[in-house]
């Protein structure tokens, strides 16, 4: 939930490396019209943040009859996507009061200049070449008091090295404070809010949590509660169609974390227990309902340094419809890997999406080698092996289980210290049981209902990042 913990609690500003700092003084802000107090002395923190990306997914599995006899079916998709965020962090120097801001003047697949939005009438200076709205990325203040801090507004979301949750977005009222040396918070989040007076479920939702020092021995320890509010208890159907709730109505939330180092292996594990779920799944064949009963998900990793090489392997399984992130890394391009708002092209399976349904198994062993070539050249490798195990009402032709090889390539360029390049290859082997389900940059779905059966699935990317 909580990036940098202790540094935001002690009140400082890690920023980016590289990021320009600067110190404007009443002059300058009167000009700009910033200044609300006559000794006022505003530090600002100005970033940029870009990536464009090209990507290709191809499996015979998902060739579709062509409706029109002149036309191929495919099996692959290709595109190309970008993003330009832009940050502008203000602290007034006497009062330790700070706004953080974040927009995102573009982050969409390119379809062409005539993308026929809407966002612009025929009556505009630019009619011809309509682009995206600006979106608000994040946008909130802290205030700073005796016993700790306080946010209120547009914050990120992270907690359990991704597993919970990564690089998310939340309406929310956080308080963060020091209890010696443990780091505490409470906070209210809300999810949406679109029908007044008719809205079955905000996703209101409230989470204590803390981040521990295990002693002096380098190991720490965290643990975050979320209860999501009892807005609503049925169908997620209903006689007039789908109801406007969340599955997670009423779910009770545990997701503790340990992680530290034994000798030269670095060691980490986590969780989450989901339970008390009040939406019944009466769309479907399959028994169970949406974590009305226990559901788990979790990780272990282990990782060392070897001169130039760097060693990881981990175990990642759900038991029952566990939850867990598709932002959560997987060391596989092709699972997982995908921050929820900034999602990877070429992620076509998600771990942790069966949502608390009883019978749903996963497991994901996989182990990476990385070699730093030269100081600014770095390639990965990765195998593993990915295990899906559905009830017997879900069963694909009789199977309800089939395990998947997973092979993936990386490599990275630091061009300098502000641009990076890198690119993926991932292949996923075919499986009986295994439902694709894609994300944002290739349209959300797959063909063929997700199904890759008949073929492995291959996909790419190419990238450049630009942070400054």
């Amino acid at each position: 939930m909580i990036r940098d913990l202790n540094k935001a609690i002690e009140a400082k500003q890690p920023g980016r490396r590289g990021h320009l700092t600067r110190v404007i003084g009443l002059s300058a802000l009167a000009a700009l019209g910033c200044v609300g107090t006559a000794n006022a002395t505003i530090k600002t923190d100005i970033g940029v943040d870009y990536r464009a990306t090209g990507f290709y997914v191809e499996s015979e599995s998902f060739a579709t009859p062509a409706t029109d006899p002149e036309i191929t079916p495919q099996d692959n998709d290709n595109g190309f996507a970008h993003y330009l965020r832009v940050k502008a962090d203000l602290k007034h120097e006497e009062t330790g009061v700070e706004v953080h801001t974040r927009v995102e003047l573009a982050g969409d697949r390119w379809s062409g200049d005539q993308r026929d939005y809407q966002t612009s009438s025929d009556n505009s200076f630019n009619a011809d070449n309509r682009g995206d709205n600006v979106r608000l990325d994040l946008g909130f203040v802290q205030i700073p008091f005796q016993y700790g801090l306080l946010r209120v507004g547009r914050q990120e979301a992270n907690w359990n090295n991704c597993f919970l949750v990564c690089d998310d977005r939340r309406d929310r009222a956080l308080f963060l404070t020091k209890l010696g040396k443990v780091s505490a918070f409470i906070g209210y989040d809300r999810r949406q809010d679109n029908t007044g007076y008719l809205n079955e479920d905000n996703g209101d939702q409230i989470f204590p949590g803390f981040v521990a020092p295990l002693g002096e021995s380098g190991w720490s320890l965290g643990f975050l509660y979320v209860h999501w509010l009892d807005n609503y208890n049925g169908d997620l159907v209903g006689p007039a169609g789908p109801r406007n709730t969340y599955v997670l109505s009423n779910t009770n939330i545990y997701s503790p974390y340990m992680q530290g180092s034994v000798g030269p292996v670095d060691i980490s594990f986590g969780g989450n227990w989901l339970e008390g779920g009040n939406v019944n799944a009466n769309q479907t064949a399959e028994g169970g309902d949406y974590f009305n009963d226990d559901a788990y998900s979790g990780y272990f990793r282990i990782g060392a340094d070897v001169g130039m090489f760097e060693l990881k392997a981990q175990y990642v399984a759900t038991r029952d419809g566990g939850l867990m992130s598709t932002g959560f890394d997987t060391y596989s391009s092709l699972i997982n890997s995908s921050p929820e708002s900034t999602a990877n092209p070429t992620s076509l399976y998600q771990m942790g999406r069966y949502l608390g349904r009883e019978g749903f198994d996963e497991s994901l062993y996989i182990a990476s080698i990385g070699m730093n070539v030269t100081e600014k050249f770095a390639v990965r490798g990765a195998l593993g092996f990915l295990d899906i195990e559905v009830p017997d009402s879900a069963a694909v032709n009789g199977e309800t289980s089939d395990t998947s090889t997973v092979y993936d390539l990386q490599a990275s360029y630091q061009l300098n210290e502000a641009v990076r390049t890198w690119a993926t290859l991932g292949m996923l082997k075919e499986n009986d049981v295994g439902i694709l389900r894609g994300n944002s940059l290739i349209g959300g779905g797959t063909p063929n209902g997700g199904t890759f059966a008949d073929d492995r699935v291959i996909a790419g990317s190419v990238n450049l990042g630009v942070q400054f």
